[in-house]
């Protein structure tokens, strides 16, 4: 199952360092009684999550296009056919594709320490921002933005209004639909099953296509937060 490899950029590894600072000051046999964080380790330590949100996210994009055909009878929740658990599968890869981007939102707020409220995340808060706007890290953002943005549709479609719908997979839904009601139907079942491969293996050559060109994107952007991140914590030395 691959992972992604934004788990070894610098962006992690210059946090991490200034984290680990905190962790090594903390008494393993006294859980109850935590050392105050200087305003350096609690800058990086929120910096390392806000980071390891964004990356986690990429990695469960590509756990979703591997489970996607991972469907067994046997292992499915109860009454969940075929069609579901694709459905599911498809929903949630939509829901975490376009979180991507506001999660690198999110970071930037940390990174620049803008100091807005999560319901104040957008493109227009972040991006137009007097300390980001004509930056390369703005310019990434909007980049991130133009490639999730198409995608926004099926995200909105499947969070407020109904399930994830196209002609053939709509096709494939109908069929599983009749064949819990009427048992005269099996005798399709290996043709049905092979159009729903078909279908689930287009579906993720896909679908692995945008989360490649995602990742990248999202690297070009942690690339424009280090040296903030950087001179931030200098400044505090």
């Amino acid at each position: 199952m691959k992972i992604t490899r934004l788990k070894d950029h610098n962006i992690l590894k210059t946090a991490s360092a200034v984290s680990r600072e905190y962790i090594a000051k903390c008494n393993p046999d006294e859980s109850g009684s935590e050392p105050s964080a200087t305003k350096r380790e609690s800058y990086a330590i929120e910096v390392l999550l806000a980071t390891g949100n964004v990356v986690s996210c990429i990695d469960q994009l590509y756990f979703s296009i591997d489970m996607l055909s991972g469907y067994r009878a046997n292992n499915a929740a109860e009454k969940m056919n075929r069609y579901d658990y694709v459905v599911y599968g498809i929903e949630n890869y939509y829901l975490r594709l376009t979180s991507v981007f506001d999660r690198c939102l999110r970071l930037a707020n940390v990174i620049f320490q803008l100091g807005l409220p999560e319901r104040q995340y957008n493109n227009e808060s972040i991006i137009k921002n007097a300390h980001v706007k004509g930056t390369a890290v703005a310019s990434a953002l909007t980049e991130l933005n133009k490639f999730t943005d198409p995608f926004r549709f099926h995200r909105n479609t499947v969070a407020h209004q109904s399930t994830y719908s196209e002609k053939d997979l709509d096709q494939l839904g109908s069929y599983y639909y009749l064949a819990e009601e009427d048992d005269g139907f099996e005798r399709y079942r290996y043709i049905f099953k092979k159009k729903t491969d078909d279908f689930v293996s287009e579906k993720k050559k896909g679908f692995n296509d945008h989360v490649v060109k995602l990742e990248r994107l999202v690297e070009i952007y942690l690339d424009s937060v280090v040296s903030i991140l950087e001179a931030r914590l200098k400044a505090y030395v």
